[in-house]
């Protein structure tokens, strides 16, 4: 899989493999994160899409439901100033509305009518359509219910809103329908991720972009992925912007301290936060910045089915194993806390020390299913907070998960030891063929593009080494002035 990146960021122009493993390296500001940006939000936005859809078409009809009952002046004064017993009674003939008034919360919702709510709706409108005013206005509970003013004014009134409630259910059902391929839910998915992760600054703040594009194709070329931004929107009109991905999750690491406010209740806050995106069923409230999703994954209990164990058993054993040699324990999480479990001793997760936090996120993925051959892993500086040893570890465990779970790994790194050590280990394991280097070049007006150094790895390692022959220079010089002060005290 290619992805080509234009006027993104501070990218000028770059193509990018994205076939097992690639490195990504270069000095600070020099855009190397962009590209995992837009790979995790793309990837994000659409997996598991049409379950997605079908949630938040459900939500959006729920919400105008509850519109409609709390705007429905005769329904609320019948509910207010009527006795539950009389009220019932009165509403006999309209068991849909009566739910709605008395028995319709997010409880029910979630529980008997998520999964036929259409039919919910639709009996909701032919019962709307059928009330009958002059009717209730006749009964002298109702009568009695109503406010002091002209019975003509109000009954005008409260037919006016019955008439726009149909309305607004009936247009409900119009804007689902307009988008039955999910074209427009794709590309608002997609755009409101980008939005989350590049706090809405997709394209270049600073430099003068005529164009920006963001494409993805596969291995032979097909596309698989289109998006025009323009004023940091996507901009294609009616057009497909998303065909299809390889990759059903993904996962972007960059932060091991999301370990010390796992348990927190705000990990679970995004369950059913109502706000739609004008003129679209998708809740927006769903997105999630990559450190709230990763979170919730690792908090979240899957297994995985016997066969499944089978399959990957000995891949994922031979992986455990390694990790095991760095961090051994297992992991529990409990109301009283969530804990790093070794030898019986139970640490907080918050008290384990950063490097051991990153390998507990790797691992914590591992024995929960999630990386495979459908998983895009992208790690930014992942050896931040590793000794050298443990960036070796890191680096081997890397490679095996590309060698023996075909995970596709996408990561960043500044550290010269870390790169010579995944270098080392493709080497061994033999996935030269499936990595790529890319180093970042940066241009006067501060734009930047990848290029690959796939034909000469030493470039990365002679960047590395400039800026350590400066300082080894910087250090050297006042070694030699030490020594001739010394060799000065000695002549007197």
């Amino acid at each position: 899989m290619k992805i080509r990146l234009q006027g993104i960021g501070i990218i000028k122009n770059s193509e990018i493999c994205l076939d097992g493993l690639t490195v990504i390296t270069g000095q600070n500001n020099s855009g190397k994160t962009t590209v995992g940006k837009v790979l995790y939000s793309l990837i994000d936005a659409v997996s598991d899409l049409e379950e997605r859809a079908d949630s938040d078409k459900a939500l959006y009809i729920h919400n105008i439901i509850r519109n409609v009952r709390e705007n429905l002046t005769i329904l609320n004064l019948i509910k207010r100033r009527i006795a539950l017993a009389d009220a019932k009674k009165i509403l006999e003939a309209y068991p849909t509305i009566r739910e709605v008034l008395y028995d319709y919360n997010s409880t029910l919702y979630n529980k008997k009518i998520r999964s036929d709510i259409y039919e919910y709706a639709d009996r909701l409108i032919d019962e709307l359509k059928t009330f009958d005013l002059e009717f209730f206005f006749s009964n002298s509970m109702v009568r009695k219910a109503l406010p002091q003013k002209g019975d003509n004014n109000f009954l005008e009134e409260c037919r006016g809103e019955i008439s726009k409630s149909i309305i607004k259910l009936e247009e409900t059902f119009k804007t689902i329908e307009q988008d039955a391929n999910l074209i427009e839910y794709a590309k608002e998915s997609i755009n409101q991720t980008l939005h989350m992760e590049f706090s809405k600054q997709i394209q270049p703040v600073s430099i003068h972009s005529d164009e920006s594009v963001i494409e993805v194709k596969d291995e032979t070329d097909n596309l698989l992925f289109h998006l025009e931004i323009v004023e940091n929107n996507i901009a294609n009109q009616g057009d497909t912007v998303f065909l299809r991905t390889p990759f059903k999750k993904s996962f972007f690491i960059d932060n091991p301290f999301i370990l010390d406010t796992i348990g927190n209740d705000f990990v679970f806050g995004q369950f059913e936060r109502e706000y739609q995106v004008s003129g679209s069923f998708m809740n927006r409230s769903r997105i999630m910045r990559h450190d709230e999703k990763l979170q919730q994954i690792l908090v979240r209990d899957k297994s995985k089915s016997v066969f499944e164990n089978m399959v990957s058993n000995q891949a994922v054993l031979k992986i455990k194993a390694e990790i095991d040699k760095v961090l051994p324990g297992e992991f529990d999480f409990t109301p009283e806390g969530d804990f790093y479990i070794q030898n019986g001793k139970k640490l907080q997760l918050s008290n384990l020390a950063t490097g051991s936090k990153m390998f507990s996120i790797i691992k914590m993925l591992l024995e929960k299913g999630e990386l495979d051959d459908t998983t895009v892993l992208i790690l930014d500086e992942p050896e931040a907070h590793l000794h050298p040893s443990w960036q070796n570890k890191f680096a081997e465990i890397i490679v095996l998960f590309v060698k023996l779970l075909h995970v596709n790994i996408l990561l960043t790194s500044h550290s010269p030891n870390f790169v010579l050590a995944i270098d080392a280990y493709m080497r061994k394991y033999e996935i030269n063929d499936k990595t790529n280097f890319y180093q970042t070049k940066q241009f006067e007006d501060n734009s930047v593009e990848y290029v690959s150094v796939n034909h000469d790895i030493g470039e990365i390692y002679a960047d590395f080494l400039q800026y350590l022959s400066e300082v080894k220079v910087l250090r050297d010089s006042f070694l030699e002035m030490s020594e001739d002060n010394e060799e000065d005290e000695d002549d007197k």
